[in-house]
């Protein structure tokens, strides 16, 4: 008999000092748990669980430590064990819950987050839980009764009124969101994720304003956390705000120097911002990483273009395959090759544009001014052509296609491309003198008088510049219709000459005004002289301009007829 109770006796110790062991495991993994450490609790609760199998709460643990260190299926084996055990243990059921939420099947994460709150009803953080699913299933009226249910129980526990904020924005009804999230904020003013989301609450409200006061809170209470960086930057770029996204990402980089990808990002943002030198700073880094980034070089060239250095642009368009260059950026290739006297290079970027994009009209207008500066006038024609075919009331397009009609001889064209420049702006300083002069040119000396005397008009009222060589022509070229109409009448009619011829000298004294050594103002004097018979005069102002042109023919030949000495 003695010898039967020591045997119990020692089995019953061995039975409660494993007990005991098991139950100082559970404390201390447990404890580490609680701090985060769930790699230090693992081999506490491991060993809770081989001492104690059959403890509900030790399986629970121990599964919630696999959860934590991301072993799920671990993790699901042990939870469904303590449910096995003990099927009224709410805390497996919410760690399960827990497990189904990460892997997105929802209605297993509801079913265990209610046998959760079943189990122990006072538990407000199993409602709050069960109000996310119902949140992440769609389920909104259940997710909305949840958080109510949860406020109830505890109004300070700033999740409950983040949720019913969550509800709300989820259905686009922002306002209350926000004044719910912002509630939430006054009892855990901490919660950088909380005020990010009020700012993305905000932006989708069209209030950037709030929303960056946001930002900089979040940036004030954690500067050095990349994340909450990161994630402002992040939200006001893709919401276009460049200039406020940059400083946030610009800090992400300093503190993350490896992401190249938000490097690229941060170079976008400074060159929408217009911030010029720093996304050149940060494409140069970036292409330093990646230098076989096109993407990069074509906006490197563009932020050296904005930022008026076309030298640095043009070099770096140069380098870029030019075929893989789109309109925009072929545009900006020709602006920068011009601007650096590549007018080949510019004709061939903007050649290539046009031919990429036939409704761009003001590429047109671009190549057939550098074909003009390229003295390839025929070619500048037809993109002149083309340019206002599209914008019929450009004067500068017809003021050009009239001067290369008039460069290559085709005067009637430029004095109809002329006239239409005059039509749309009659003070247009030089439509009216280059149409003038390609009347001349064209033979019609009575009309290009009459757009001389419009011109005159025009030149004489403008105070911008000194105007006296262009009036010099003006007088003269209207002088000498007058000669031309009064030498029709010569023969017959001479004292009718005579007006014309006065007429003339008149006009001729102006011109000398404004230009006393022109030559050939002085040439038209000696012969409108000589046709009013003051052989004199005609003389002298024929040694006067040979002494100046010895071998001018029309005055050594009007000289020879005059019989001057």
């Amino acid at each position: 008999m003695k010898k039967l109770i020591a045997i119990f006796l020692t089995l019953f110790v061995t039975i409660f000092a494993g007990t005991v062991l098991a139950q100082d495991d559970l404390s201390r993994g447990m404890s580490l748990l609680d701090k985060k450490d769930c790699a230090g609790a693992l081999p506490y609760l491991q060993r809770a669980v081989k001492e104690d199998s059959r403890s509900a709460k030790a399986n629970t643990y121990l599964g919630k430590a696999y959860l934590c260190l991301g072993k799920l299926d671990s993790a699901t084996i042990f939870l469904k064990k303590a449910i096995d055990l003990s099927d009224e243990f709410s805390p497996a059921y919410s760690s399960l819950g827990e497990i189904y939420m990460q892997q997105k099947n929802y209605a297993e994460a509801i079913n265990n987050f209610r046998d959760a709150v079943k189990n122990d009803s006072k538990n407000s953080s199993y409602v709050i839980s069960l109000g996310y699913a119902y949140l992440a299933a769609d389920s909104l009226d259940g997710a909305m009764k949840a958080f109510y249910k949860a406020r109830d129980m505890n109004d300070k526990d700033p999740r409950v009124l983040e949720g019913i904020g969550d509800v709300y924005r989820k259905q686009g009804i922002l306002d209350p969101a926000i004044e719910n999230y912002k509630e939430a904020l006054q009892l855990d003013s901490l919660n950088v994720p909380l005020r990010l989301k009020l700012a993305n609450t905000y932006m989708k409200n069209n209030d950037g304003a709030d929303a960056y006061e946001q930002f900089v809170k979040v940036s004030s209470l954690e500067p050095n956390n990349p994340d909450g960086q990161y994630q402002a930057g992040e939200l006001l770029f893709l919401n276009k705000r460049y200039r406020e996204a940059f400083p946030f990402l610009e800090k992400y980089h300093q503190l993350v120097p490896s992401d190249d990808k938000t490097l690229l990002q941060l170079a976008e943002s400074a060159l929408n911002a217009q911030l010029y030198p720093d996304a050149v700073k940060y494409y140069q880094e970036y292409l330093a990483k990646n230098p076989n980034s096109l993407v990069a070089k074509k906006s490197l060239a563009a932020a050296y273009y904005f930022g008026k250095k076309p030298l640095d642009s043009y070099n770096t368009y140069k380098a870029i395959p030019i075929d893989s260059l789109n309109v925009r950026e072929l545009v900006r290739y020709g602006l920068a090759a011009n601007a650096v006297h590549d007018t080949s290079a510019a004709i061939d970027a903007w050649s290539r544009a046009v031919k990429l994009d036939t409704t761009q009209s003001e590429i047109e207008y671009l190549l057939a001014n550098a074909l003009f500066s390229a003295k390839r006038y025929n070619e500048a024609i037809t993109y002149f052509q083309k340019r206002l075919a599209l914008e019929p009331n450009d004067v500068a397009a017809e003021l050009n296609m009239g001067l290369c009609y008039f460069i290559v001889q085709d005067y009637g064209n430029a004095v109809a491309a002329l006239r239409r420049v005059t039509v749309l702006k009659p003070d247009n300083y030089q439509g009216n003198l280059w149409l003038a002069r390609a009347l001349v040119f064209d033979d019609s000396l009575e009309s290009a008088a009459d757009v001389y005397g419009t011109f005159i008009k025009i030149a004489q009222a403008d105070t911008s510049g000194n105007h006296s060589s262009d009036l010099n022509e003006a007088y003269r070229q209207i002088a000498l219709s007058y000669v031309v109409q009064g030498s029709k009448f010569q023969k017959d009619n001479p004292d009718e000459a005579k007006k014309y011829y006065l007429q003339a000298m008149n006009d001729i004294n102006l011109a000398l005004k404004y230009d006393s050594k022109d030559i050939r103002t002085h040439v038209l004097l000696a012969q409108t002289l000589a046709l009013l018979g003051k052989i004199d005069d005609a003389c002298k102002e024929c040694k006067l301009i040979l002494k100046a042109d010895p071998s001018n023919k029309e005055i050594l030949k009007l000289s020879k007829s005059l019989g001057c000495e």
